[in-house]
């Protein structure tokens, strides 16, 4: 004990009083620290604050944004003047412009050509542009005047502009992917709004690779195609192909097989991970399920 006293307490003494003074201040001050940090995690701290609404609105927002991503819009053939709202909401359009024209259809308007439709205010030419080959009014109002001039009110189908027997088109012999209108009209069951239909949707496609894509032809009669099957006839070597890696998102959405979402995805993919080396690699990387990824294999090249 006189040890300890003679080596740590007397020397203590030897500081003036304002030294000896901060020594204690400062060890004071220094066990308070080091006893706050023992016992600091044995006492709650109180919130004051309820989370409830906070994680709620969280929880919302949440569903909200989920609901977003999985709501899969695409470009696909309509009528504004009969299309439903269902079916609006998954057109990749604009809400606003969506919006406007259901208030423009509900006060009585009626759009009777595709450069009316440009009129819907909130619609732009860069909107009109991706959207415009998509819009189809023919049915209603040009098929009124091919029905008057037909005579035939009890047919529900599209009628001939030029009337053919079926046993002259069953001499026929059409190339979809080079048939103009003239060509298309000779068969049976073909008038002019479905021949500029279906020249309309191949070239949206890049030309047919199989007959059974007539079926996709907006509103085309089953009845119908399988009346003329045996005189058409597909060139696949006239397939117009989409170059993978330099085609823009523009380019790409205007294929009626892919949609917004899967678009996205190949740009994003190309942009972070450099050029395609194959178009197997669309399914690999799970870019597009397989079920797209068959129908529109045929219109991608890695070139």
């Amino acid at each position: 004990m006189a040890r300890f006293s003679n080596r740590w307490i007397k020397p203590y003494f030897k500081f003036s009083k304002k030294d000896r003074n901060g020594i204690l201040i400062l060890s004071i001050l220094i066990s308070t620290i080091f006893l706050a940090n023992i016992i600091i995690d044995y006492f709650p701290i109180k919130d004051n604050y309820n989370h409830t609404k906070l994680e709620k609105a969280l929880a919302e927002w949440e569903e909200l944004h989920s609901k977003d991503l999985n709501k899969s819009q695409y470009l696909f053939s309509f009528n504004p003047n009969t299309i439903s709202v269902d079916s609006l909401d998954a057109l990749l359009l604009p809400e606003f412009v969506k919006r406007n024209l259901v208030n423009y259809r509900n006060a009585g308007g009626q759009i009777k050509s595709v450069s009316d439709f440009k009129k819907i205010y909130g619609m732009n030419d860069s909107i009109f542009s991706m959207i415009e080959d998509y819009v189809d009014i023919i049915q209603e109002f040009q098929s009124k005047q091919i029905n008057e001039e037909s005579g035939n009110k009890g047919d529900n189908n599209e009628k001939k502009g030029i009337e053919n027997s079926l046993e002259t088109s069953l001499k026929l012999n059409v190339e979809l992917n080079s048939a103009d209108s003239i060509d298309l009209v000779k068969l049976y069951g073909i008038g002019p709004v479905f021949a500029s239909r279906i020249i309309k949707y191949r070239n949206l496609l890049g030309g047919f690779y199989t007959k059974e894509q007539l079926l996709e032809v907006y509103n085309f009669p089953e009845e119908t195609y399988m009346n003329i099957l045996k005189n058409i006839t597909v060139d696949v070597s006239k397939i117009k192909k989409i170059r993978l890696n330099f085609a823009e998102y523009s380019e790409l959405l205007r294929h009626p097989y892919l949609t917004n979402k899967q678009v996205q995805s190949i740009i994003n993919y190309r942009t972070g991970n450099g050029m395609y080396k194959s178009i197997e690699d669309l399914i690999y990387m799970n870019l597009i399920d397989s079920a797209t990824y068959i129908k529109v294999s045929p219109y991608l090249n890695c070139r």
